[in-house]
């Protein structure tokens, strides 16, 4: 069964130069592939907070394996969709407006990072059909804002969302929908109560024949959070193995 760790935020605004190469070395050290959503954050100007050392770990990430996907372009709830009814007077973005924010951020990481990225991921997953046209016109091979539970952070106070677990294809765009966030709020009060509600939905994406992916928001990352992933990773070892998301679009397209 495939496994797919993934990391959301990574821009210098939201992480440190530090964090980012704690991160990167934790998981050279434990040998797992994941995928970074890039943040580009804002206009042109902005990118003069892409720090030389930050864009350099990347870039070194980047040809060490691991995969640099986009993660909306400024990180705004509206962006690629949003809740209605609430609110009411933001309009729904349309095909236009969001053809331009994608081709924005991929420029920008193609010119900072020196990567075309083939996947995406809204931001707070919001995102609709309109996104998915969208990223199916721009050549992206996969999109990852679906998510299996809702709100895909919550443990105890969640609710199932999606009735297909497994990838599928939707315009031209593989859908990897994402299974939980279980790092988000861990502390080490709760570690053993988190590790068997990823375990068992494990076991529940594996009964299927799905992809178990799992996002983290490095931001709220703290030393629990490296502990827990690897002791799930020893767990789920020899049930499974690592891969990228896009080596799993290609699997589905």
């Amino acid at each position: 069964m495939i496994v797919s760790i993934t990391f959301d935020d990574v821009s210098p605004v939201y992480l440190s130069v530090a964090d980012l190469r704690n991160l990167i070395n934790f998981l050279n050290e434990v040998n797992v592939v994941c995928t970074f959503f890039v943040v580009p954050y804002g206009d042109e100007p902005s990118y003069s907070t892409w720090h030389d050392e930050f864009t350099s770990y990347l870039r070194e990430a980047a040809k060490s394996g691991h995969e640099l996907a986009l993660h909306g372009y400024k990180h705004a709830k509206n962006e690629f969709g949003c809740l209605y009814p609430i609110p009411l007077p933001v309009p729904y973005p349309g095909f236009k407006k969001q053809r331009d924010l994608l081709k924005k951020g991929t420029y920008f990481m193609q010119n900072i990072l020196g990567v075309k990225p083939l996947g995406f991921r809204a931001p707070y997953y919001l995102y609709n059909n309109i996104t998915l046209k969208a990223l199916s016109s721009l050549g992206f091979y996969y999109d990852s804002s679906a998510t299996i539970f809702k709100p895909a952070h919550s443990i105890r106070l969640r609710v199932r969302w999606l009735r297909r677990y497994k990838p599928f294809k939707k315009y031209n765009v593989v859908e990897i929908p994402v299974c939980g966030d279980y790092t988000y709020s861990l502390e080490t009060r709760k570690f053993a109560e988190f590790l068997s509600a990823a375990i068992r939905d494990f076991e529940l994406i594996k009964s299927v024949g799905g992809v178990f992916v799992i996002n983290n928001h490095p931001q709220r990352f703290k030393n629990v959070g490296f502990r827990f992933l690897r002791v799930l990773f020893k767990k789920l070892s020899t049930m499974a193995y690592f891969s990228k998301l896009c080596d799993v679009a290609k699997m589905y397209r």
